[in-house]
């Protein structure tokens, strides 16, 4: 479940989305008040958490070798 929430995340703040999502946001509701570069810092932020969230282990942290 984690994965799959990291993978939608991942792909709706890709980058190259920004415009896509201010379009969306002009059209049906209010635009966004962030700046060009302030929202590709926030569209940044929101892939890396949606990578985190895919790519990290599920693990508490410890490991156990197999012998």
């Amino acid at each position: 479940m984690r994965q799959r929430i990291g993978v939608i995340l991942m792909i709706l703040f890709l980058p190259i989305n920004g415009p896509l999502w201010r379009m969306t946001m002009q059209e049906f509701w209010k635009p966004i008040p962030l700046s060009e570069l302030q929202f590709l810092g926030l569209s940044l932020v929101l892939f890396s958490i949606g990578a985190i969230l895919t790519f990290a282990s599920g693990n508490s942290g410890t490991s156990e070798s197999i012998e």
